[in-house]
């Protein structure tokens, strides 16, 4: 396989692009910052995919060629790669990047717009947001040190991820407030020794969410746990969605997010979460609140009637904590 197709290479051919983005983006050249920062994150995804396994930058259609000189059998003339959405797509189904980002979606698009002459920016979008929590998310599954990589633009990019945390904040605070008005309605005129009853049955509420621990509804596979609402305080949940297992989570599902069976608040991604005082390692909690891992045990049963295979099993087991035993 040629040295271009490594994933040391693409990631090199990235961080190039990132910093002339960067540029284009301090001289207000949309155009250009747009079109080199999808390119950027093209190469970075691709350097993802490569470091997996190189076959995951294959095309699925056309000739052989390609697939010959990735396993060193036969050079080719060309090797056709993935584009930008496919390499995308791929690390989404293998749980590297989130399920689904309509930002990030449409940073592509426009790049891709861009460069047929038929698109433009709507000012409300905030690519430069969506180009460094992409590229920050990708550099810690590479385990590459962000302050290296983007160099002499990262203070710069620190206060981006600032400013779009701030910005979760103010919404997941509205939201809260939402919320707290919708159960004031709710609970208007119930007797105060009815309320304690309603909060103890919220608490234990399991129609259409099934019990804490690990679940499976329609081939999706989540773990749940406890976790206080910070709107009612009433015992929500923690859903963490687990991926290249079952079915895998459905199109438009976050890899995690919370959701009050008393009031209804929901936060949904890294950045909610985060606001809500859910932190990016916070992940498993048996039913009492004390942290647990996944582990074998847990999908036994599952194991037993066939529903899955102990390979899926373990590469979930694995996604999660890449040095447990399984």
């Amino acid at each position: 396989m040629n040295d271009f197709l490594s994933h040391e290479s693409l990631q090199y051919g990235a961080q190039k692009f990132a910093n002339t983005a960067m540029d284009a983006h301090a001289r207000e050249d949309d155009e250009v910052f747009l079109l080199h920062a999808g390119v950027s994150v093209e190469r970075l995804a691709k350097s993802a995919l490569a470091r997996t396994s190189p076959f995951l930058l294959l095309e699925m259609k056309g000739k052989e060629d390609s697939l010959l000189h990735i396993a060193g059998v036969k050079q080719a003339l060309k090797v056709r790669t993935v584009g930008a959405s496919q390499a995308i797509s791929r690390l989404r189904t293998i749980g590297i990047l989130p399920d689904r980002d309509a930002d990030l979606d449409e940073l592509i698009e426009l790049r891709n717009g861009i460069a047929h002459l038929d698109a433009s920016a709507d000012e409300s979008f905030d690519g430069l947001s969506v180009f460094v929590k992409t590229t920050n998310c990708l550099l810690s599954h590479l385990g590459v040190d962000r302050s290296r990589y983007w160099g002499s633009w990262f203070a710069i990019t620190e206060i981006t991820e600032s400013e779009a945390l701030q910005r979760a904040e103010r919404e997941v605070a509205r939201e809260i407030e939402r919320a707290r008005h919708r159960l004031r309605q709710r609970l208007d005129g119930v007797p105060e020794d009815a309320v304690s009853i309603i909060y103890k049955d919220a608490s234990a509420a399991r129609e259409g969410m099934g019990t804490f621990g690990l679940n499976m509804q329609c081939g999706l596979y989540s773990f749940q746990s406890p976790k206080e609402c910070p709107a009612c305080h009433c015992r929500g949940r923690l859903v963490i969605n687990l991926p290249l297992i079952g079915t895998g989570p459905a199109e438009g599902f976050p890899d995690r997010w919370f959701y009050c069976p008393l009031c209804a608040f929901s936060a949904r991604g890294d950045d909610e979460l985060e606001a809500c005082g859910i932190s990016k390692e916070e992940m498993f909690l048996a039913s009492d609140g004390t942290p647990t891992t996944l582990d074998a045990s847990m999908f036994a049963e599952l194991m037993e009637i066939g529903f899955i295979e102990r390979s899926e099993v373990d590469a979930v087991i694995s996604h999660f904590a890449p040095d447990a035993e399984t």
